[in-house]
Order: C-alpha cells, then structure tokens, then sequence
C-alpha cells in the first residue's frame, strides 16, 4: 500500500494537469472563435464606415452641383458619368441622360471645377461627351484678367493649350482662361484652367500658352448639362 502510495500520487497529478491542460485548450478555443467572431465585427463596421462615408462624399458633391445649378443663368440637368472612353485618360465620357431627357448635340457640360465638354453623341438615355482635353475639341477662351481671346485645345490629361494670341499681349503663369462665348457653344464665364507655362517660339507670330485644366478628369462622377436655348442653335442644329 505505502509502496503504491507514490504512483497513485503521480497518477492523480497527471490526471489534473490533463484536466488543467484541457481546460486551458477550451479557454484557448474559446478566445480564438472570440477573436474571430470580433474580427468579423470589426470587418463589418470597417464596410459600413467605408459605405456612409461614401454616402457623405457623394452628398457634398451633389450639394456643390445644386448651388452650381442655382447660380447659373440657364436651364440644366444633373448626370451621372457611368464609363470613360480610354479609362486611363478620358477623351469620351458616358453619361445616362440622353435624348428622352431633352438632351441634344452640342449641349455645353460642365461640373462644380469648371467645363468639361459637350454633347457629341446620342442614343435615347445615354450621351457620349467629347471632353476639353480631346485633340479635336476647340474652345473659345478668353483670360480673365487681360480679356484677350484665344482659342482652348485639348493636348492630353489635364492640359491644353490656348492657341492663336500674338506674343505682344499680356498673358503671365497663373492667369485664369474662361470661356469667352464667342464659339456658339459655351457661354462665356466658364472656367477653363489655369496658366502654366509660356514661351515664345523664334518663328510664329503667336505665344505658346500652357494650361491646366480646373477639372480633372481622371477623377469624373457627376456633371451638370447646360440646356441651351433654342435661339444658340444654327439651323442645321435643331434636330
């Protein structure tokens, strides 16, 4: 009995730390299905603070587009930018509003930054906008400061160049260029960008003036599209 004595000690010792182990893997399962049952959690709320922020950005943008819409002196209509014609550098962009909603060729575009472009395809809910920055789009401009007119051309992201102004005018870096109205398209007082560089080439009559666009158009979601009157149209324009 006495010599059995110590082995039975040594069994119910092994037989607790087993228990004493068990217990501790359970609490360990326990906090690990805790753990991830609170990562779940904070996924979740991570999403929804992802999703109402979302919520907040888009309803200070539409805010800014009602005030725009409420300054402007002509009929407009709010669209949705829905694809971008190349994505990388939109020359084309798709907005879903088309000819069901009043819309028609040539219709002026813009946003809270400034000119975007015009309407330069139909369907009946979708209209293709031909943006500033398309070597084919001219605008009329004019800067804001010396009143002295050019014409805009797209050159590629975000820049264009302001053509056709002798180089004995005044035009300095940082001069704003809005739109001067003498093109039939675009009323005047739209901003179009901003001075970047000049230079003034040894032959040519004419400044090599940089700009920047206000808009950026890597970054489009929602436009205003300016509703002309019919008296802006030429003939050939009316349907």
């Amino acid at each position: 009995m006495e010599c059995s004595a110590p082995i039975t000690k040594q069994i119910i010792n092994g037989w607790h730390y087993l228990q004493k182990i068990k217990q501790e893997y359970s609490s360990l399962r326990e906090v690990k299905k805790e753990n991830l049952q609170l990562r779940k959690k904070l996924a979740e709320l991570s999403q929804k603070e992802v999703f109402y922020r979302e919520l907040l950005l888009t309803n200070q943008r539409l805010e800014s587009l009602l005030r725009l819409k409420q300054k402007l002196a002509y009929p407009s209509l709010t669209a949705n930018v829905i694809s971008y014609t190349p994505y990388f550098n939109p020359k084309l962009v798709v907005i879903d509003k088309g000819r069901k909603d009043g819309l028609k060729l040539h219709f002026p575009v813009l946003n809270i930054e400034g000119v975007v472009g015009q309407i330069a395809m139909l369907s009946s809910h979708y209209a293709k906008v031909l943006t500033i920055i398309d070597v084919n789009s001219r605008i009329g401009v004019k800067s804001q400061r010396t009143r002295v007119n050019g014409v805009f051309i797209g050159t590629g992201i975000n820049t264009g160049e302001v053509k056709y102004i002798m180089k004995d005018k005044d035009v300095k870096v940082d001069d704003l260029f809005i739109t001067s109205g003498l093109d039939g398209i675009f009323p005047k007082g739209l901003l179009v960008g901003k001075v970047i560089s000049i230079s003034e080439p040894k032959t040519g009559l004419f400044k090599k003036i940089v700009v920047k666009t206000s808009v950026d158009f890597c970054c489009l979601e929602e436009v205003i599209v300016l509703l002309k009157p019919s008296q802006w149209f030429s003939p050939h324009e009316q349907n």
